[in-house]
């Protein structure tokens, strides 16, 4: 069991770290609980209120389409 865990290189950073005449690598330090809880509320509400702007900016769009396609319509029935 042990060999096989070497081999799929369970505890070789440990290992590497001990050895002798290397410097012991820094290993990353994983976010907090709290930190990975507030960035997962921040997305969250960043989302809904993507989701509750995204027909007022539609319907917004669509205003000004329409408004700009009838302006080109009608200067192109006025002769000039």
């Amino acid at each position: 069991m042990e060999s096989s865990m070497r081999k799929r290189g369970h505890n070789q950073e440990y290992t590497d770290n001990l050895s002798e005449g290397s410097e012991p690598k820094r290993q990353k330090k994983l976010p907090a609980l709290a930190n990975v809880i507030v960035e997962a509320v921040k997305v969250d509400s960043l989302q809904r209120l993507c989701s509750s702007l995204e027909p007022l900016f539609r319907r917004i769009v669509s205003e000004e389409v329409e408004r700009a396609i009838s302006k080109l319509e009608s200067s192109k029935t006025t002769p000039r």
